[in-house]
């Protein structure tokens, strides 16, 4: 489902792609090629969400 994701970014001549993603799931984002960007505040108090993208 990711690739598909890129693939059909790519094709709209996206240059990257963004992903707020869980702390969690940073691990996955960062093993497929994304890098990390920046931080977001959560929701959730005194928590912070990366920020990543995959450059296409």
């Amino acid at each position: 489902m990711f690739n598909h994701l890129l693939r059909t970014a790519s094709k709209l001549n996206a240059k990257n792609v963004r992903v707020v993603s869980d702390p969690n799931a940073e691990g996955f984002y960062l093993k497929m090629g994304a890098r990390k960007v920046g931080e977001k505040k959560s929701s959730i108090k005194g928590r912070m969400l990366p920020i990543l993208q995959i450059d296409l």
